[in-house]
This record gives structure tokens, sequence and C-alpha cells, in this order.
């Protein structure tokens, strides 16, 4: 069962590509489940954990600015465990670069 993380402890993060991302294609790649919803907004599901993926300008397949929130989270993590989302979307976003090759920076 996941946990259903309070949206006002966990707020968005952003980050930034240094280059253009196909997360589309990285996703794909990485073999991270995920459903579209839009062609700027993806749900993803990595390691057990929820999360809500928006690109700020531009689309999934040509993402530069993208903010990332935790929905749900691993049973696995418990409260005991960093509350600071920055160690559930720093992994996500870590394997989405290294799949398509693009330095990234947490803005």
């Amino acid at each position: 069962m996941l946990t259903i993380v309070n949206n006002e402890e966990w707020s968005g993060i952003q980050y930034r590509f240094l280059e253009s991302a196909d997360l589309l294609e990285a996703f794909e790649q990485a073999r991270i489940e995920h459903l579209g919803v839009s062609d700027e907004w993806t749900i993803a599901i990595s390691s057990r954990t929820i999360f809500d993926l928006e690109v700020d300008d531009g689309n999934l397949a040509d993402a530069q600015f993208v903010t990332v929130e935790v929905f749900d989270v691993s049973p696995d993590y418990s409260a005991s465990d960093d509350s600071d989302p920055v160690a559930l979307t720093d992994p996500l976003i870590g394997e989405l670069a290294g799949t398509t090759g693009v330095d990234w920076e947490r803005c």
C-alpha cells in the first residue's frame, strides 16, 4: 500500500536539463512506467513511488525545465526517513538524465 503525501509538506521541485531532453524516450529506455496525461504532463512510477512530472516549457519529447512532485510514497519509505522530497525526486531526474546523456541541475 502506498502512502499519500501531504502536499503542504512536499511541494514540487524544479529541475533544468542543460540541453533539451526527450523524456518519453528516457522513460522507455530506463523502463520507468509512466502514464501520459498530456504532451506536457505524465505520472511516473519509480522505486514504488508515484511522481507527477510536468514540463514547464515545451513538451515531454523536448523538455528543458520540469517540475516533479511526489504523489504517493513507497511503503519502504518510513516517516523516519528524510522528509525532503529531493531525496526522492533527484534519483528519478538523475536516471532520466543519465539515460538521455543530458546534464541537469535543481533550480
